[in-house]
């Protein structure tokens, strides 16, 4: 036998219980808005102008503040950095030592959503280290991360040399 508990109920609160009822299931759904490829592109080449700034400005403090409290650098070769502090120490230790003079980002491939955008691509670079110059091409993966107050963060920062 079947139970209709509205049907004891006055009709508005039939109606009232159905509202109630289908907003609460229509909350349940996952609220992430889809990007278009075109805005993510637009936000990962803003943040990427800023990351250049930062490193040809050789600015551990704004640097470290493109990335998340959690954030992990994976540096060619070496082991993980872990969090913002430590990613700071990193690029003051490496802003010691050398400088760049030029830097050209090329993303390759672009996903995500309102949360979370993925980007795959190449920096091609002009490093002054010790009085010579070094042209540098890498491959990188950069997982940027939507922070509360609306801007992108990085979350995962990781490169290689490109094998060229």
């Amino acid at each position: 036998m079947k139970l209709n508990v509205t049907r004891f109920l006055p009709k508005h609160l039939q109606i009232l219980f159905i509202f109630i009822f289908l907003f609460a299931l229509s909350s349940c759904k996952d609220s992430v808005r889809a990007l278009s490829k075109d805005e993510m592109k637009a936000i990962v080449k803003k943040q990427n102008e800023i990351l250049k700034k930062c490193f040809k400005d050789g600015n551990a403090d704004n640097l470290a503040m493109m990335y998340t409290e959690s954030a992990k650098l994976s540096p060619n070769g070496s082991p993980f950095v872990n969090g913002r502090d430590s990613i700071k120490s990193f690029w003051e230790a490496d802003f010691k030592s050398s400088k760049l003079l030029e830097m050209k980002t090329n993303t390759l491939t672009i996903d995500g959503d309102e949360n979370i955008i993925y980007e795959t691509g190449t920096t091609t670079s002009d490093i002054l280290y010790k009085d010579s110059v070094y042209h540098v091409k890498v491959k990188y993966v950069n997982v940027w991360r939507k922070q509360p107050e609306g801007d992108y963060k990085l979350d995962i920062d990781f490169w290689n040399d490109d094998g060229e």
